[in-house]
This record gives C-alpha cells, structure tokens and sequence, in this order.
C-alpha cells in the first residue's frame, strides 16, 4: 500500500515494485524479530505502540542513498547518524534490515522508531537521501511512503 496524499513519483516502477516486495526485519529484543511487509498488518508493532503510549512508528534506513550503491563503510557511517538524529525524536528504536527477498541487492541497516509523525520521518528520510520510508499509524499497517 502506497501513501496516495504525494506528488507523483519520480521513480521507477520497478523500483517501487522492489520496495514493496522487500522484507523489513525488525529486532525487538535478543529473542524477537518482526518482519513488516507493505500493506500488512503487524500485530507485534500494534502491541509495541500499546505498551508504548505511541501513536505511529517509522521504518528508515541511510544505506545506499537514492538507491545508488555506496561503500560499507559509508553505510555504517550513515547508520550511526540516523541513529543518532532518531534518538532525539524516539525513546523508543529498534534495528532492523531491509531484505530483498530475490538476494540482487544487500541488506540494509535501518531502525524501527515509535512515535515520530509522519512530517518528521519524511525530513529525516529525506536528509538521508531516501526514496523511500515506511509508516504505519495505530492501526500498525506498513504504508510505503515515497520521498521523490
């Protein structure tokens, strides 16, 4: 499910076809994972948000902006500073990785952050050169939301 309220997309379909079919694994604790799928409900982020006090929750990832290959150590670098800028909105992150499913592309690194409205979640997607960001409401269904 795409978020219909943006311009038109400059991406390719096909692109956009990626991000849908990508697995998004998300690590809760030593034991958990949570996988999020556009456009499914997930009841284990539904129960998190509950536990939490929270309204909403963002998938974000700074790998590989505009889907243009960078280095592992650039990467890494980029990570730690989405963690940080996170931080200052969400008490609440968890790491996670974007999987394609088809193993063409590598998996990247992102967080899980509750509570950031939507409005702040596209400007960090955006200061991290995303295409894209995952969102979901109380009703905990992941929504691609696209950037360009």
């Amino acid at each position: 499910m795409q978020d219909r309220n943006t311009k038109p997309t400059i991406l390719s379909k096909e692109l956009v076809s990626n991000y849908l079919a990508a697995w998004y694994q998300i690590r809760i604790d030593t034991t958990r994972l949570i996988m999020l799928r556009i456009g499914s409900q997930s009841k284990s982020v539904a129960t998190l948000l509950q536990a939490t006090g929270n309204q909403n929750a963002a998938y974000i990832t700074a790998c590989n902006p505009a889907s243009q290959m960078v280095t592992p150590e650039e990467n890494q670098s980029a990570t730690i500073q989405l963690y940080k800028q996170l931080a200052g909105y969400s008490k609440h992150l968890y790491p996670g990785e974007s999987i394609d499913p088809a193993g063409e592309w590598p998996a990247e690194a992102g967080f899980l952050a509750l509570g950031i409205d939507l409005a702040t979640a596209r400007t960090i997607g955006h200061a991290f050169g995303q295409n894209a960001i995952i969102w979901m409401n109380t009703d905990a269904i992941s929504r691609l939301v696209l950037l360009r």
